[in-house]
């Protein structure tokens, strides 16, 4: 049963390729829905290509023999250096993942931990509070997941702690 099966080329070249060039790239493997960039310096790029295939094995074989055909007829001096190769399946699970984790301010702290807003802001103070993962005009913002562990573990029993000697 025939799969689609996408792929990232990373190659690398001894001479400069220029915008138009992967354009030209792309244009040449328009049947694989491609994407491109190059590095600033124009020394490396990336090519992203969908093929179909019954295998693993073939669909790599078939990206491999499409992209660097291609780049010998337009960079010619260029070198693939590295392949990522998954299903549709793997590529959709990949795409529904968040790019940065879910953050919380002092409002969802106090939420979570049953407690003021003022009382979520001395929480910080504590040991082990988590750091921000991003600071903005409004206030720090900290991993919701980090926030979470952080009240599962933390010492409520009331009373002073006890000093270290």
């Amino acid at each position: 049963m025939q799969t689609t099966w996408h792929a990232r080329l990373d190659w690398v070249s001894a001479t400069s390729t220029s915008e138009d060039t992967v354009f030209d790239l792309m244009d040449e493997l328009t049947n694989h829905a491609p994407s491109g960039s190059i590095a600033r310096d124009g020394l490396a790029g990336t090519l992203t290509i969908a093929v179909e295939a019954d295998s693993f094995d073939d669909a790599l074989s078939s990206a491999l023999g499409a992209t660097r055909a291609a780049l010998q007829r337009h960079v010619p001096t260029a070198n693939v250096v590295g392949v990522e190769l998954v299903d549709s399946d793997v590529l959709e699970r990949e795409l529904d993942r968040p790019l940065f984790p879910e953050v919380v301010g002092f409002a969802e702290i106090a939420e979570l931990a049953g407690v003021s807003r003022q009382r979520a802001r001395q929480l910080r103070d504590s040991p082990g509070f988590p750091a921000p993962v991003i600071e903005t005009a409004q206030g720090p913002l900290m991993a919701k997941a980090a926030i979470e562990n952080w009240l599962e573990s933390r010492n409520t029993r009331p009373g002073r702690r006890p000093t270290s000697s």
